[in-house]
């Protein structure tokens, strides 16, 4: 599943930064440039040898030859390494470029960029060239064939362990958290000098943030889990068995990547935004009339037509972006997964069997309004019904809240199930489950009814929305000492607690497991891939939202850089789909 979508999604949004970036480098080559070229090129390596995985995890052992063994894994892990140097590079380039305008731009030069390049593909290689040693050092002449293995680079001998456990900590160390601190200084300071500068471009400003917080969150998301694996082995000198779980958010880089590519390069985005209005423009030739006069028809009352200030075409078509990875992702992944939760209650329901399909249901709720937010982003304004407005803001934010309660509740359960499984055995009933959704639904609700309060909240006796007005965004400051308190709420009552709650059942889950003498190696794998994406889904979806309304509170205003925070919110309901896996 996640090495599918990586590839569904990854493919096509590198190959068309390949294509900008060729023909950037032909015109006029910058460094930035080259980085770039050299980290798209590795991504499409990456993605190139994705589908031997894919093979290997649908047969569940490895059918292919043996020479394809150690070359994928080479390749994958040099890929992996090679972007997080890249990355870092860029983040150097970004730095050096505010820090010093005048002294760079006298001394850059694409030549050291491509020296640069040469050198981390030789460092990365250079490292992950083990691949290839551990493969053939296996001791007492034993082969691939003698050892009769299910699977590729997973099983290893004494011999070999004692060679890799200090190499993947070495990796930990020089390709890992030296290139993760520089990158966290470099952007930090960059985004401190551009926030210094007077004249400096909100919209570019905006582009640096967003770029800091995207290479951070790959960095996060996608290099931390499995770095940490080699920590752990190091220290308990074997190879942890949940290390293939820290492995599968690696391969999110190459999707995530683009991301990078759209902040840091105008081309990107100009070859992006042209794409985007080609598209829109053959949606308005060909559906335009049937859907406007159906928006219309909803509610006699319309937001006037207006241009927010707010909105931008790099932001406009960022949103059409992660919006439209989430529908096609989620809908058919929540789909298929109501469909087998609905079988397996009608057949005998379980507690948990409620909740997820609690959860499957609020993601498809959240996925059905997803096309109004869609609709405003390509508009770049809100061009539907007054009432469409308040309805879509209100199941928006109550599906996203409503998840974390209910994903607090699968823990709470996954925990008591291990904790006094005798007790919970004879006490589970799924109607204690219908109860907890009942009441999840109800204080989400309650809670973001805020929306509608705001909506219909005008002071002086306004009753029409004035020129200048959005769905839901900008507020004055009578609606804002009603909405920040209610923020710092949300923050607190609907995700600090049940976040806490979760970390709390899931270390204690794992745990309990962890000390059992006869759990099954599987059965313990998957419980930790159940917490760990249970927490990811926390850090990347719900974290920088919820930090936003502390931020808000603190310095008593709706911070602009919110509208990013809330794309991450997004991701949730094609992420859920991993925990209904596990």
């Amino acid at each position: 599943v996640v090495d599918s979508i990586t590839l569904i999604t990854g493919l096509p949004a590198n190959l068309l930064a390949l294509y900008t970036f060729l023909r950037k480098v032909k015109q006029r080559a910058m460094p930035l440039d080259v980085l770039l070229l050299s980290l798209t090129i590795s991504d499409l390596i990456f993605l190139l040898f994705l589908p031997l995985r894919i093979n290997e995890a649908a047969n569940m052992k490895w059918t292919m030859s043996y020479f394809l063994c150690p070359l994928s894994g080479f390749i994958y892990f040099s890929t992996i390494y090679n972007s997080t140097l890249l990355l870092t590079a860029i983040s150097v380039e970004r730095y050096l470029g505010v820090a010093f305008p005048i002294k760079y731009k006298l001394k850059r030069n694409p030549r050291y960029a491509v020296i640069a390049c040469v050198i981390f593909w030789a460092l990365s290689m250079g490292h992950c060239s083990i691949v290839y040693i551990v493969e053939y050092h296996r001791g007492s002449n034993i082969t691939f064939k003698d050892l009769n293995r299910t699977s590729c680079y997973k099983e290893f001998t004494p011999e070999q362990l004692k060679l890799l456990l200090p190499v993947r900590f070495e990796l930990f160390i020089v390709l890992f958290c030296i290139p993760f601190l520089i990158c966290c200084f470099c952007y930090i300071n960059f985004i401190i000098i551009l926030s210094r500068l007077p004249n400096i471009n909100p919209h570019k400003r905006s582009r640096a943030i967003g770029l800091a917080v995207v290479t951070l969150l790959v960095f996060i998301i996608c290099f931390i889990p499995f770095n940490v694996s080699h920590v752990v082995g190091f220290v308990k000198w074997y190879s942890p068995p949940w290390r293939v779980y820290t492995v599968l958010p690696t391969t999110f880089n190459a999707c995530l990547d683009p991301f990078v590519f759209y902040f840091s390069s105008s081309a990107v985005r100009g070859t992006f935004n042209s794409i985007v209005q080609q598209f829109l423009n053959w949606l308005d030739r060909t559906f335009g009339q049937k859907l406007y006069k159906s928006y219309y028809f909803i509610s006699n009352k319309r937001l006037p037509s207006r241009l927010t200030m707010k909105w931008t075409t790099d932001l406009s078509n960022l949103v059409l972006a992660v919006d439209a990875i989430t529908l096609i992702t989620g809908l058919p992944a929540n789909l298929l997964a109501l469909y087998t939760f609905v079988q397996k209650i009608k057949q005998r329901a379980t507690p948990v069997d409620v909740l997820l399909l609690s959860l499957t249901i609020s993601d498809l709720l959240f996925l059905s309004f997803l096309p109004f937010r869609m609709k405003e982003a390509a508009d770049m304004k809100w061009t539907m019904g007054y009432f469409l407005c308040g309805l879509s803001g209100f199941f928006f934010y109550t599906t996203i809240y409503n998840s974390t309660f209910i994903l607090t509740a699968i823990s709470v359960e996954r925990y008591l199930g291990v904790a006094f499984p005798i007790k919970y055995k004879l006490k589970r009933n799924p109607k204690y489950a219908v109860i907890a959704s009942i009441l999840f639904w109800v204080i989400s609700m309650a809670h973001c009814s805020i929306v509608y309060i705001m909506q219909y909240y005008k002071p002086n006796n306004e009753t029409k929305l004035s020129e200048n007005d959005v769905c839901y965004d900008e507020f004055s400051k009578e609606q804002l000492n009603v909405l920040l308190p209610v923020r710092l709420e949300l923050f607190l009552v609907l995700f600090c607690s049940p976040f806490l709650i979760c970390c709390f059942c899931y270390i204690r889950f794992i745990h309990i497991l962890s000390n059992l003498p006869n759990i099954k190696p599987r059965k313990r794998s998957r419980a930790i891939g159940l917490a760990l994406a249970t927490l990811l889904v926390f850090i990347i979806c719900f974290t920088p939202y919820n930090v936003s309304h502390v931020v808000g509170y603190i310095e008593w205003k709706s911070p602009d850089w919110r509208v990013y925070a809330l794309l991450t919110s997004t991701f949730n309901a094609c992420l859920d789909p991993l925990i209904f896996y596990f």
